[in-house]
C-alpha cells in the first residue's frame, strides 16, 4: 500500500518536509528525484542550459535517474553523471508509461482482475492499495503530491503487491521477512523506499511507519523503482534487485 505515515504520525512527517533556501522543498535530507519539489531561480536556469543542449542528447539523459545535485554549476560539468531535479530526470509521464506497461502484463496473466484509477480513499494518507483476494488496485493520487506519491510510482508499487502476493500468498505485511534472505538485501531495500517515499519516521510505542519490518512493502518498493527507474535501482540496490528478479522473473518471463 503506498501512503504516507497514519495520521498519528502525520505530525512527525511534517517535521521531516523543508524549505530550502533555492525554492525547493525537500522530504526529509537526502535530495532524490521523488523527494523534491518546486524549486526557484536555479531551475529555471537549468532548464534553460538543458534546452540548449542537443536534442538526442537531451532524450538520452531523461531516460534514467543519476544521482541528483542542486548546484548548477556542478551540474553544468557533468551533466550526464548527474541529474538536477526536474530537469534531466525521468519524466513523471514516462514513470507512469512504464508503470502502466507491468500493470497491463499484470493484467493480461491475471496477476490483477482489476484497476481502478482516481479513487477518493476516506484515509487522507493513503494513495494506492492493493486488495488481495480479490485482486484489486486502486490509484487515488494527488498532482501536488511528492513526486514519489505520483500514479506512476503508485501503480508500480501496488502491482509489486500483486506480484508479491502471487509468490506468497499467505503472507500479509506483518509477516516476518521471506524474501530478502540478507541483511544487506533488505537495508538496499530500505534505501530505495525512502528514495522514494522519504525517510521512515521513528518513533516508540505502537505507532510505527507502517513500512518499518515489512518485507511486502520494501519488496514493492524496489519493483516500483525497479519499474521506473531501472538503471538507479541497479546503482543503488545492486543485491536486491537481482533477489526480486530471481522470484519475480519466474513469474513472468516478460516482467523485466
Amino acid at each position: 500500500m503506498s501512503r504516507f505515515p497514519s495520521l498519528s504520525l502525520i505530525e512527525q512527517m511534517d517535521e521531516r518536509v523543508q524549505q530550502l533556501d533555492d525554492g525547493f522543498v525537500r522530504l526529509g535530507d537526502e535530495d532524490t528525484p521523488f523527494t523534491l519539489q518546486q524549486g526557484g531561480k536555479s531551475l529555471a536556469q537549468a532548464q534553460q542550459l538543458h534546452s540548449n543542449r542537443e536534442k538526442s542528447e537531451r532524450k538520452r539523459d531523461e531516460e534514467s535517474n543519476e544521482p541528483v545535485t542542486r548546484t548548477i554549476s556542478e551540474w553544468r560539468e557533468q551533466m550526464l553523471e548527474l541529474d538536477f531535479p526536474f530537469i534531466d530526470t525521468i519524466p513523471v509521464i514516462e514513470q507512469r508509461r512504464r508503470a502502466e506497461q507491468v500493470a497491463e502484463l499484470a493484467l493480461n496473466e491475471n496477476i490483477i482482475d482489476t484497476i481502478e484509477q482516481d479513487v477518493a480513499f476516506e484515509d487522507e494518507t493513503v494513495r494506492g492499495k492493493y486488495w488481495r483476494g480479490v485482486q484489486l488496485i486502486e490509484i487515488g493520487t494527488d498532482s501536488q503530491d511528492f513526486p514519489g506519491f505520483r500514479a506512476g510510482v503508485v501503480l508500480a508499487h501496488e502491482v509489486g503487491h500483486a506480484f508479491y502476493d502471487m509468490w506468497s500468498p499467505e503472507s500479509g505485511i506483518e509477516e516476518q521477512p521471506r524474501l530478502f534472505r540478507t541483511a544487506e538485501e533488505k537495508n538496499q531495500a530500505r534505501r530505495l523506499s525512502e528514495r522514494l517515499h522519504g525517510p521512515m519516521t521513528e518513533t516508540d510505542g505502537p505507532f510505527v511507519d507502517y513500512r518499518k519490518g515489512s518485507d511486502e512493502e520494501l519488496a514493492a518498493a524496489v519493483f516500483a523503482s525497479r519499474i521506473v527507474e531501472p538503471t538507479a535501482a541497479q546503482r543503488i540496490a545492486p543485491e536486491a534487485v537481482i533477489r526480486l528478479e530471481d522470484i519475480f522473473g519466474k513469474l513472468s518471463e516478460n516482467l523485466f
